[in-house]
């Protein structure tokens, strides 16, 4: 929901699938880059360290679902 509601106001969306769903995050990534407009949605694919890299970003919201006892940057 969050995701259609940034897109729906005209915001870009970049989204972090967990690494512990490998094949759910690949098929979201195809998903997403196959029906979405690529310049509006971006997915993000890899491990802690590019959840990190990308918490290192400016950005105007984050909308984080996991779990908050495994970021160590909190």
């Amino acid at each position: 929901e969050p995701m259609i509601g940034a897109l729906a106001a005209g915001n870009t969306v970049v989204l972090k699938p967990s690494e512990l769903a490998p094949a759910s995050a690949s098929l979201l990534a195809t998903a997403i880059s196959t029906y979405l407009d690529n310049k509006a949605v971006k997915v993000m694919q890899g491990g802690p360290s590019m959840g990190e890299q990308l918490l290192q970003q400016r950005w105007d919201k984050i909308f984080f679902t996991g779990n908050i006892s495994r970021l160590s940057s909190f």
